[in-house]
């Protein structure tokens, strides 16, 4: 079986059908959902961003404001997974068409992959120097950005 047929298959299914075929207001509040959940993944990394330049909290721990942060990290990325994924079955073969879309993944693991690095490295007691953990933190907004900028051109491509 080919991942085109697979995808075929995907698109003519019920549950895909069920959400194509739904009000749009439905889609909108999927799309609405993805954006929530979105900034609930980078607001913790913009916070740490502006603690570890002593712009904000400076008097609380690194490892306090991960730890306080990880429920919402949590909730933003089961809101943006669950979301596209049900965006995504509305019309996968126009997504696997898509040049854009397919950026936007690889942007998305990387981004996932960095932020869970850096969660990691700053939330162990282990010392990490002030510049590392800037560049690792800004690493990390740089490619949620760059999900966000490759999100919005699929709609252009």
């Amino acid at each position: 079986m080919s991942l085109i047929h697979a995808l075929t298959v995907l698109q003519a299914s019920r549950p895909a059908h069920a959400i194509a075929e739904t009000n749009h207001m439905v889609i909108a509040v999927f799309q609405i959902v993805h954006v929530f959940g979105f900034i609930f993944l980078l607001a913790p990394s913009l916070l740490l961003v502006l603690r570890l330049l002593g712009l904000v909290l400076p008097d609380q721990p690194v490892e306090y404001i991960l730890r306080g942060s990880r429920p919402l990290v949590g909730l933003g990325l089961a809101m943006t997974l669950s979301s596209g994924v049900l965006m995504f079955l509305t019309g996968p073969l126009h997504y696997y068409a898509n040049s854009a879309f397919d950026l936007k993944m690889v942007f998305l693991l990387a981004a996932l992959v960095i932020q869970a690095l850096v969660f990691v490295v700053l939330g162990s007691r282990r010392a990490v120097s002030l510049s590392l953990a800037r560049v690792g933190v800004g690493l990390s907004i740089v490619a949620w950005l760059a999900v966000s900028v490759a999100a919005r051109a699929i709609a252009f491509v």
